[in-house]
């Protein structure tokens, strides 16, 4: 049996919630924050539906009590509110989902069932907080840590993240982490680059088509399908048409979609992970993305710093890179190198530092590279 605890001053929700459970589910009923606090150390709940609005105190603040003790249970919230500020704070504060008042049951069912089977992901992604999951992204700079940190707490929800930076900042290794760390990890992680595609053939890749949608149209699955139990990376999200936002939107909502030319509507189990280096707040007030959208994708962001925010850190990534490309040579970096590196402005961010770091080795072979073997555009 699945022991439920369920939070929440209304009554009437317990006596709802008892009867729409399925059998295997047993439900422990509380009506305050406080008696739910207590019962979630008393009884041992394999998962806590958690109102955010409770008479004795603040659900945000009860949610952090809660997910303080060791082993503490997946912490669902049910709010009346879909902002992503709450949503957001909720994350923050440990939850490991959220759902919308007024719900329909299968969606709350699956919703706890999903948390139950995330709890082991969410305790390892806690335990693992800056060693080896995150030490792909180098950097000690407080911006780095910070997005190291976000990806190990937003990692075990099933909410959208959204990945803002300039381009080469590493926005597709923080979805790939994301998706490493969640109870995804093993299903398929599909990458999109949504700028890279005419606007005739990003709807065909994204919800595939039926043979006969268009002329030499083949029956295929778009990204979306591929991803299907997995994480789908839409990257530069914000170059996308307005028709394609629309039926994005859509299938993000219904959580199934038609294929292009298809008929037949399929379900759909795929976590939305993006990326853009635009501006998309002040996009959706010039219209250039709808806003609808952006609230769906930005549930929880996350910002990955550039590499002239972060001087202190552009010397180990050098030395990252210098111990990639080497082959194991004794290769080191003079002091007049990494003034040279620490100076430079980095338009390109960590991939320009890549392709700088790559010639430098080159133009050094054996020894010492100093300042005159980089080259900087």
């Amino acid at each position: 049996m699945i022991k439920v605890l369920f939070v929440d001053d209304d009554p009437r929700a317990h006596r709802t919630l008892e009867v729409v459970l399925p059998e295997e589910y047993t439900l422990l009923s509380a009506y305050t924050a406080t008696q739910g606090i207590e019962a979630a150390a008393r009884e041992a709940p394999d998962v806590i539906l958690l109102d955010i609005t409770l008479p004795d105190r603040d659900g945000i603040a009860a949610l952090r009590e809660i997910v303080a003790r060791p082993l503490a249970p997946p912490v669902v919230m049910l709010t009346a509110l879909s902002q992503p500020r709450v949503v957001k704070e909720a994350i923050l504060g440990g939850a490991c989902d959220y759902i919308v008042k007024p719900y329909e049951v299968p969606e709350l069912v699956g919703t706890l069932r999903t948390a139950v089977a995330g709890a082991d992901a969410r305790r390892l992604a806690r335990s693992r907080t800056g060693v080896s999951l995150v030490e792909g992204l180098i950097g000690e700079s407080p911006g780095i840590q910070e997005a190291k940190e976000l990806i190990l707490r937003y990692a075990p929800s099933d909410s959208p993240v959204l990945i803002l930076g300039e381009s080469g900042t590493g926005k597709e290794l923080a979805a790939r982490l994301i998706h490493a760390a969640s109870r995804r990890g093993g299903k398929p992680c599909i990458a999109l680059n949504c700028g890279a595609l005419p606007d005739t053939l990003l709807e065909t890749e994204l919800f595939g088509s039926e043979k006969g949608a268009f002329t030499d149209a083949v029956s295929r699955a778009g990204s979306f399908e591929q991803a299907n139990g997995g994480t789908l990376f839409l990257d530069e999200v914000g170059e996308m048409t307005p028709a394609a936002q629309v039926r994005l939107l859509r299938v993000i909502e219904q959580k199934e979609l038609t294929r292009v030319g298809g008929t037949r509507a399929l379900p759909l189990d795929v976590r939305v992970v993006s990326a853009t280096n635009r501006d998309l707040r002040r996009e959706t007030g010039r219209g250039g993305f709808r806003a609808d959208l952006y609230y769906r994708l930005g549930v929880l962001p996350i910002h990955m710093p550039a590499l002239r925010e972060r001087p202190d850190d552009i010397a180990l990534l050098a030395l990252h890179f210098l111990a990639q490309r080497s082959g194991g040579s004794s290769l080191t970096i003079a002091d007049d190198a990494r003034e040279k590196l620490r100076s430079h402005s980095w338009p390109g961010n960590i991939r320009e530092l890549r392709n700088v770091m790559e010639r430098a080795i080159l133009a050094a072979g054996n020894g010492t590279l100093e300042a005159r073997h980089i080259t900087l555009d």
